[in-house]
């Protein structure tokens, strides 16, 4: 790897952080956001499904612009809205605005996404699909643990509006390093097949039988912290630090598991094994204590961004599936997975309000393990 792939690497690496953490610093404000707006526990999780929804619509037609107008375009505009509106989040007056703004965050994460993985995928061989994506997955979750970690402090200090506008303007600076460093996109002039992915049945396959994985996970990291303060009555920036390890671990994680999936003969099997572990784990949060949450929560953190990066490294593997088109082929797996995914966090916070938190954690269990069935109908890559 040379000087200029490896700043252009370090560049997209960065960004990707820094989209992560406008992802999850509102998971720690939410404790704040509920009193500031007056918005009852029950409804507290449609603020982060209309994320998702915003997230998983727009996933699609992000990766079919990449493939016509290119890679770097549609992230770096994906990364301007999602900065934007992250601002706008802590201009918010009611439920209402802040579940439109948060949605319109959510457009700019999927624009930036898979075109985003476009690009880094260029760093590397193929021989090394898993390490290009454990090192993708492991900055994003980097990225989201400083933000879990360190905004319920900012909040603290300056009040969780500040926090998330904060978080905006980080977004928009990188950005801007973004745009005037990464080369310009250089596209050939051929003939899209989006078909060979959109009718692409191990795609969908693949991506549904992770779903439950998607949204578990999601809601287990939004939601842990605010958990621990209600029910633990831990103090919220040691609430933060410990919940941060669910995301922080897999900057760790995600090169280590996908360098060992490059070793496998296939990644299926060892991605659904990654998956009974998850489903274990979130399950039985309920059970730890004082020491072993902190097991609990690096352990998730290990493993998730690992079956993640398993999980993207499939489809590359797809030879049916032309190299311009795996952006949008990721970009169909995430849709998937956020669609059905989303219903999570309100399962979650509607099931904490109505009977209880531990009936909450192994409800989420449940959800994860429901859909992994599905990968039996999807091949390996």
């Amino acid at each position: 790897m040379n000087k200029k792939t490896l700043l252009d690497f370090t560049s997209l690496i960065s960004s990707r952080a820094v989209y992560a953490l406008n992802w999850y610093n509102i998971s720690p404000l939410y404790i704040f956001i509920e009193s500031s707006l007056a918005i009852p526990l029950s409804k507290l999780g449609e603020i982060p499904t209309s994320f998702l929804i915003g997230a998983g619509i727009f996933q699609i037609p992000s990766g079919l612009l990449a493939a016509k107008v290119g890679n770097k375009r549609v992230a770096i505009l994906g990364m301007y809205l999602l900065s934007v509106m992250s601002i706008l989040s802590g201009l918010s007056w009611n439920l209402s605005s802040i579940m439109i703004f948060r949605f319109l965050v959510g457009v700019g994460a999927a624009m930036y996404f898979s075109p985003a993985l476009g690009i880094i995928k260029n760093v590397f061989s193929d021989k090394s699909k898993g390490l290009a994506m454990g090192f993708y997955n492991g900055a994003f979750n980097f990225g989201a643990g400083i933000g879990i970690a360190v905004w319920n402090s900012i909040a603290i200090l300056a009040g969780w509006r500040w926090a998330l506008i904060l978080g905006g303007i980080i977004g928009i600076a990188i950005t801007i390093e973004n745009h005037a460093l990464l080369p310009p996109d250089s596209l050939k002039k051929e003939k899209i097949e989006w078909k060979k992915v959109i009718g692409n049945k191990d795609v969908w396959f693949i991506g549904l039988s992770l779903a439950g994985f998607w949204g578990a996970f999601f809601a287990s990291a939004q939601f842990l912290s605010p958990y621990l303060v209600k029910t633990r009555g831990m103090n919220g920036d040691l609430a933060g630090l410990v919940s941060s390890l669910t995301l922080i671990a897999g900057a760790f994680g995600g090169p280590l598991i996908g360098m060992v999936s490059d070793k496998l003969k296939g990644r299926k099997n060892f991605m659904i094994l990654l998956s009974l572990v998850m489903c274990f784990l979130i399950s039985t949060i309920f059970l730890t204590n004082g020491i072993t949450i902190w097991i609990y929560t690096t352990l998730l953190g290990l493993l998730s961004a690992g079956i993640f990066s398993v999980l993207y490294a499939i489809p590359a593997g797809y030879r049916e599936i032309p190299e311009r088109l795996l952006p949008l082929s990721i970009a169909l797996i995430n849709s998937i997975q956020i669609s059905v995914g989303s219903v999570a966090p309100y399962l979650f916070t509607f099931t904490a309000s109505k009977f209880s938190f531990t009936i909450a954690w192994i409800s989420l269990g449940i959800f994860l393990i429901v859909f992994l069935p599905f990968a039996k109908f999807a091949k390996d890559g």
